[in-house]
Order: C-alpha cells, then structure tokens, then sequence
C-alpha cells in the first residue's frame, strides 16, 4: 500500500522526473526506518526485560545527556551541510573535510562539559542517577556528533538508500550484541551503554568508509569562508535543534525529578512505541528537505510540500488508530505486565506524535528555504508551554499527565507551524492538512483493488 500511496505524488504534477526521484527515496527511506525501527524495538523490550522498570528508567536517564549535549555540540552542521551541498557552493569533498574536523573538536569539547555537569550537578540534574554510568555514558558525546554531522554529507548529495541504511549498521550491531551478551552472561545498566559506545564505533567505521566512497576524495582542511557560512546559516538550525530536542524529552527530566526513574522507565516504554508512527514523516521529511534546498521552482514547491504534508499525515493517522487498539497488547506481551502502566500514556501520546508527523514536513520546508528561525520561534513557546503543563500535571497525574502536556504542546506546535507556512507559500491549511478530491479518488480506487 504505502510505495502505491507514496506514488500517487507524482499524479497531478508536472515535474515527473524529480516526482519520481521524490517517491522511490521516500519508499527507501520508510523501509529502512522501518526495519530499523523493528531493531530498536527489540533492543528496547531485551533491555526492559532485562533491567527492569527501574533500570530501563536509569538507562534511558544515563544516555539523556549525551543526547543532548550532541544536539548541543552539533552547532547546525549537518543540516547547513545539505544546505550549501545542494546549492552548489561547496563541494562535497570540502564539506567532508571540514565536517571531519569540527566534528572532532566539537565531540571533545561536548565530552568536557559532559564532565564538568557530572561531576558538580549529577545530583541537581539527574538525581537517581550513579555517577558511574553518566560518566560512561559521555563517551557518546563524540561518538554521536561525528556519526550526525557526516551522515547528512550523504544526504546533500541525495543518496538517500545510504543516508538510510547506514544507521540501520548501529542498530543491527547493537541489537546483536544485546543478544549475544544476555544470552551468556549477565546484563546490567554499564554493559549496555558499553553496547552502546561498541555499536556507534562500528557505525562511524562503517559511515567513513561511505562517505568517502560517495565523494570520491576528502580535503581535511579548515575553509574560513565555510566556516562563516556554515555558522550563517547552521546557527538558526543549531538553536532550533536544541530546543526540539527540549521538546521532545524534557518530560523525561521532569518526571525524573518530581517522581522517580521507575516512572521514568515507564513513561520511556510509552515514548518508543509512540514515536514510532512518524516513520514516514521522517523519511519524507528528510527527502524533502535535500530536495527544497536544490530547488529553485517556487511554483513547484508550493504545490508538492502540501501533497507531502497530508498524505504523510493520513498515512501516520491511519497508524496511531491501528496502534491504539492493538498498543497495550503489544506493550503487556512484549515488555510484561509490569509495564501496564504505560499504555495510558502511550495512547494519549499517540494524538500529539501524529501533529509532530505533520510538523516534520513543514519545518523541513520552511529549513530548505532558509526559514529556519521561524522553527525556533514556535519550537520555543511549545517548549515552554511544555515545561509549565509538565510541572502542573506531572505532580497530579503523574506519568498520564507528563503524556497529556507532551501531546498539548506538539498539536500547538503543529497548528501554528502550519499557519506560518500557508503565509510563506501562499498555501490555505486545508490544503496543507486535509485530503482533496484527487486524493480522495485515488484512496477510493486504493479500497476498491
């Protein structure tokens, strides 16, 4: 159905060839996040039946910082690399080069911060937590800026099958040594984030051989005027990074801090599954964003990121309804009944995931066209009308009420995106969120056949 559904874009169009280029990377990327969404899955029940509520909760809390201080030390890279990759400014051998050495220092320089909130906050910040496995865990840090920044050199070259599967690498090496691990020896908490440091080592190996292959060459050298571009334009996306990321898991600061990692280790239960649905939204998303940064059609772009837009979001609809219904069984057979208590959550999360589906399209429009600050605008009072809902409800309703001001601040989120995109397009919202006739006509023959 969905390679049917993604080639419906190309019908009513008139850029066939790019159409085409369009569907055939976004039914690559949805297969590959597919499969590797399977691989997190059951990474993620191994270690929730393995460590417990409890210690999946110190696992997801012991990994949260160098999340975030990845997000942090990336500055914008990666995504200004597509950028300019796409405008022809740069080529892909320089972005190479200097994204292999700011990458570098970046990595050491968010491991040094790591150290020093360790060291002198760990109480403040992650209470609950042992020094041990945060210290461990700050390995991360360089492991993941490195891996972030040079995968989307492959992206600005459009090579979406290798953007795709090489993250699919880690997720296979770290499934597998989970498995190996458990089944010979004990596990606990520190071995697997050494699992995790382990699969990110194979996944940076694996990553520099490619793209090295896809540029033909590297000139590892420090260019000044790239430098002042990339922080030009990185700079709006590295700020609106930084506060998604806030978005998306400041709950889990919050209920670490007003409750206990236990509830933690249920809520993040609840998050998995529920992020899971935007798998296409994140495969056309990033399609779309390489393909808005080289387009120079106005024309063209008003009409194909709303055919985008509400079709992902019919298609990601259509998956949170299967996943309400059949969610909490998956959750009690899969993780045990002693994960019961986040079904509620993960169902309510379900209705704010399916509006940040929709916002994925649209930021990434608004980023190809340079743009970015509105995403940081809007991501910014969601992340504050985040905090202020999590602290109202968290202490009442505990992890539900964490669910329910997470889904609160994503469908503003979403609502408010969408109107300043129909204001920068010239698009209504209707055409951006509801399927018209076209649309409709083709599901109807989809049923029929």
């Amino acid at each position: 159905m969905l390679p049917r559904l993604l080639s419906h874009l190309e019908r009513g169009l008139n850029m066939k060839n790019k159409s085409n280029t369009f569907v055939r990377n976004t039914v690559i990327g949805v297969i590959t996040k597919t499969l590797r969404l399977v691989l997190i899955i059951a990474g993620s029940i191994i270690i929730a039946r393995t460590l417990g509520a409890e210690g999946k909760g110190i696992y997801s809390l012991s990994i949260l910082l160098p999340g975030l201080l990845m997000n942090i030390g990336n500055i914008g890279i990666g995504q200004a690399s597509v950028f300019y990759i796409g405008q022809r400014k740069y080529t892909p051998e320089e972005v190479f080069g200097n994204n292999i050495i700011l990458a570098s220092m970046l990595g050491l320089l968010g491991f040094c911060i790591g150290l020093v909130i360790v060291l002198f906050f760990n109480d403040l910040l992650l209470p609950g937590v042992k020094t041990t496995y945060l210290l461990l865990g700050l390995f991360l840090i360089p492991l993941n800026i490195l891996f972030y920044i040079l995968k989307y050199v492959i992206l600005g070259l459009q090579k979406i099958k290798e953007f795709s599967c090489i993250s699919i690498v880690q997720s296979l090496v770290f499934l597998c040594s989970l498995v190996i691990i458990v089944l010979v020896s004990r596990c606990g908490i520190m071995t697997v984030i050494m699992i995790n440091i382990f699969s990110g080592l194979v996944g940076i190996l694996a990553l520099l051989h490619l793209t090295k292959k896809s540029t033909g060459d590297v000139k590892i050298r420090l260019s000044r005027s790239y430098l002042r571009d990339l922080f030009g334009y990185g700079g709006k996306i590295y700020l609106g990074t930084i506060i998604q990321f806030l978005h998306y898991r400041v709950d889990l600061f919050l209920i670490n801090i007003l409750m206990n990692p236990t509830a933690v280790g249920l809520y993040s239960i609840a998050v998995v599954l529920a992020e899971r649905i935007i798998v296409v939204s994140q495969s056309a998303g990033a399609v779309l964003f390489a393909r808005v940064c080289s387009e120079t059609n106005e024309r063209k772009l008003k009409i194909f990121t709303p055919v985008v837009c509400r079709n992902v979001l019919l298609v990601t609809i259509i998956g949170a309804v299967v996943l309400y219904f059949i969610g909490p069984s998956i959750i009690i057979f899969c993780f045990s009944p002693t994960f019961a208590a986040s079904v509620m959550p993960f169902r309510i999360l379900l209705v704010g995931v399916v509006c940040m589906g929709g916002w994925k399209i649209l930021a990434n429009d608004l980023c190809g066209r340079g743009k970015a600050k509105w995403n940081i605008y809007i991501n910014g009072v969601s992340l504050v009308l985040n905090i202020v809902l999590n602290i109202l409800l968290i202490p009442k309703y505990g992890i539900v009420g964490a669910a329910w001001a997470t889904s609160l601040s994503y469908t503003f989120a979403f609502v408010a995106i969408a109107v300043v995109y129909g204001i920068m397009s010239g698009n209504t919202i209707a055409t951006v969120v509801i399927p018209g006739a076209r649309d409709c006509r083709f599901y109807v023959n989809l049923v029929k056949q």
